[in-house]
C-alpha cells in the first residue's frame, strides 16, 4: 500500500500541471527532477481521458503487461521454427513456481515457494508496477535488437537507428535503471560468445580464401566490429548518462532517502527457495543451456547470455551495498529459460526421427504429455493464486484495523478517506500537512499536498515519526509545539484514529490553542495553523 501510494501521487502530480517531479512525502524545498518521471507522464496522458490516479496506474499495469506478453510471443516465434514458439510463450505466460499442495477449510490448493516476492509470482508477474514491466520490455527489445541476427534489418541498421535506440536507452535507464545494468552485461557476454566464431572465420577465409572481401581476414573482423560491436558501444555510450544522472540525484536530498533505505533495508535473495519458486524452467532451461552450447545454435546466444548475466548480477551485488541481490529477480528471467526448456523439447522431439515408428510416437507423445503438465501447473498455480488475493480482499474487508499501516491488509475508512478529499477540494497543492504514518502516506496520493512524513523516501522518516508522535501525544510544550509546526512549514493537521491513539487526546485544539479546526467528522478532525 505505501509504494503504491507513492507511485499515485507523482501521477497526481502529472495531472496537476507539473512537468517535473518533486517529492511529495519531503516537506523542505527542493528542485524539480526527471527522476521517476514516467509516472508524473502517466498521469498527463490519463489526464487527457479525465482518469484518475488509480485508474491509470492499473490501466497502465494492463496495457504494459499486454505488451510485454505480445512481445514475448513474436521474440520466442523468431527463435524456435514452426509450432516451438507458441510452445515457448505458453510456458514463459504460465511458468511459476514448483506447487505445494495444501488441503484448506475451503478446498484444495497450491502454495508457491517464495510467494512473498510477487515478481516471482506468475499471475501477479503479468501486470505487475508498470515501470518494472516497462524496464522487462526493454531488456527483451534490446537484446533483441543487438543480436547478430538482426543485422541488416530496418530497425537495426544505420547511424540514426544506433542513435535512436542510445536516446531511447537514456530514457529506459531515467525509469529503470536495473534495465541497463541487465543489458549491458548481457551484450558484453554475448560479444565475448560471438568471438571464437568471428576467430574461426578470420582462419578459415586464411586457409580457403575465395578473393570476395567478406573472405579476408580483416573483412571478417570489420564486418563483426561495425555490424555488432560498433552499434552495441554506441548504445551505451548514449544510454549510460541516465546512471550517472540516477546516481548524482542519489547524493541529492529527498532523492538519497530512497536509496539509503535499500542500504539499510537490504532483503537477502535466499537461492534453495528462489530455485524452486522459478519452477520447472530452471532445470529444463539449464540442460537447454548446454545443448545450445553443445550444438552451437548461435541464434539462442543471446538467450544464455541473458541467464548468465542474471545470475553474475546476483553474485556481483551480493557484494554492492547499495542494491539487494533481490532486484534482480526483476530482470525476466523465466522468458529466457522459457525459450530454453522449448528448445530442449525441440531438440528431443527431433532426435526421435532415426527412430522406429511405435517407439518415435510413444517418445513424442511423452514429451507432449510433460509440456501440457507444465503448462496445467502453471495455470493451477495461477488459479490458486486468483483464491489467495481474494483471501486478501475479504480479510481487508473484515479487517479490525483503523487505518492501513504498511503491509497491513485493510481498506481506509470512508471518514479517513473524506477528509483526504477535504485536503484535496479546499487546500493549496503546495500546502504541508502533518499526520502520522497512514495519513501522510495517502496524502500526497488522493490529496496532492507535500507531507512532514508518510514514506521511506521522506529524510529521516523514523526520527520524524518520533517527532510526530511526541506532538500528537501531547508530550510538547505549547510554545515548543508552535516552534516546530511553524520551522516545518506545515499549513494544516490531520487528526484521525491513529494520530489520537498516540496521545489519547480528544481535541488537540485543547493542547495547544494556536490551531483551529476547519473540518470534522466522526473518525477525523483537521486543524489549521495560520501563519
Amino acid at each position: 500500500m505505501f509504494d503504491y501510494n507513492f507511485y499515485l501521487s507523482r501521477i497526481r502530480q502529472g495531472q496537476e500541471g507539473r512537468w517535473t517531479v518533486v517529492e511529495k512525502y519531503y516537506n523542505k524545498p527542493h528542485p524539480g527532477s526527471v527522476f521517476q518521471i514516467f509516472y508524473l507522464y502517466l498521469g498527463k496522458i490519463g489526464g487527457l481521458l479525465g482518469l484518475s490516479p488509480s485508474a491509470i496506474y492499473h490501466l497502465s499495469r494492463l496495457l504494459i503487461g499486454l505488451i510485454l506478453l505480445l512481445l514475448v510471443g513474436k521474440f520466442a516465434s523468431s527463435l524456435l521454427p514452426k509450432r516451438w514458439g507458441a510452445v515457448a510463450f505458453l510456458i514463459i505466460a504460465t511458468a511459476g513456481s514448483w506447487p505445494i499442495p495444501m488441503i484448506l477449510a475451503t478446498g484444495f490448493r497450491f502454495g508457491t515457494y517464495m510467494g512473498w516476492w510477487s515478481v516471482i509470482d506468475s499471475l501477479q508477474r503479468i501486470t505487475f508496477i508498470p515501470h518494472i514491466l516497462f524496464g522487462q520490455i526493454f531488456i527483451l527489445f534490446f537484446i533483441w535488437i543487438y543480436s547478430r541476427d538482426t543485422r541488416g534489418t530496418s530497425y537495426s541498421r544505420g547511424t540514426f537507428s544506433w542513435l535512436l535506440w542510445g536516446l531511447l536507452g537514456f530514457i529506459v535507464g531515467i525509469v529503470f535503471p536495473p534495465t541497463l545494468f541487465v543489458v549491458y552485461l548481457t551484450l558484453l557476454l554475448l560479444s565475448l560468445l560471438e568471438l571464437p566464431d568471428v576467430l574461426y572465420q578470420s582462419q578459415s577465409s586464411k586457409i580457403h580464401p575465395r578473393g570476395d572481401t567478406d573472405s579476408h581476414p580483416r573483412g571478417v573482423w570489420l564486418d563483426w566490429v561495425f555490424e555488432s560491436i560498433l552499434p552495441r558501444f554506441i548504445f551505451i555510450f548514449f544510454s549510460a548518462p541516465s546512471l550517472l544522472y540516477i546516481n548524482m540525484m542519489f547524493k541529492q536530498l529527498p532523492w538519497s532517502a530512497l536509496a539509503l533505505f535499500d542500504i539499510q533495508h537490504r532483503i537477502p535473495l535466499p537461492y534453495r527457495e528462489y530455485a524452486l519458486a522459478l519452477g520447472p524452467v530452471l532445470p529444463l532451461g539449464i540442460i537447454g543451456f548446454f545443448i545450445t552450447l553443445f550444438r552451437k545454435e548461435k541464434k539462442l546466444f543471446p538467450i544464455i547470455s541473458w541467464v548468465m548475466t542474471v545470475g553474475l548480477l546476483f553474485i556481483i551485488f551480493e557484494k554492492v551495498p547499495t542494491q539487494s541481490p533481490l532486484r534482480f529477480t526483476e530482470a525476466a528471467i523465466h522468458i529466457p529459460l522459457g525459450i530454453l526448456t522449448a528448445y530442449c523439447f525441440y531438440i528431443l522431439w527431433g532426435l526421435t526421427e532415426k527412430l522406429s515408428r511405435s517407439i518415435q510416437n510413444l517418445i513424442r507423445v511423452v514429451i507432449g504429455l510433460v509440456i501440457i503438465g507444465i503448462v496445467i501447473m502453471g495455470l493451477g498455480v495461477m488459479v490458486s493464486m486468483v483464491g489467495w488475493l481474494t483471501d486478501q480482499a475479504i480479510a481487508k474487508r473484515k479487517t479490525t484495523w483503523l487505518v492501513p499501516i504498511g503491509a497491513q491488509l485493510v481498506y481506509p475508512l470512508k471518514d479517513f478517506m473524506d477528509a483526504i478529499t477535504y485536503l484535496r477540494d479546499y487546500t493549496n497543492r503546495d500546502a504541508i500537512v502533518l499526520g502520522y504514518v497512514a495519513a501522510g502516506n495517502f496524502t500526497p496520493a488522493y490529496a496532492g499536498n507535500f507531507v512532514y512524513i508518510g514514506h521511506a523516501n521522506t529524510p529521516d522518516e523514523d526520527g520524524k515519526e518520533k517527532i510526530a508522535a511526541n506532538f500528537f501525544g501531547g508530550k510538547m510544550s505549547q510554545k515548543e509545539a508552535e516552534e516546530f509546526v511553524k520551522k516545518e512549514g506545515i499549513s494544516y493537521i490531520f487528526f484521525g484514529p491513529q494520530e489520537r491513539e498516540l496521545g489519547g487526546i480528544k481535541d488537540l485544539a485543547s493542547i495547544y490553542p494556536f490551531i483551529s479546526p476547519v473540518y470534522s467528522n466522526n473518525q477525523v478532525t483537521i486543524y489549521r495553523y495560520v501563519f
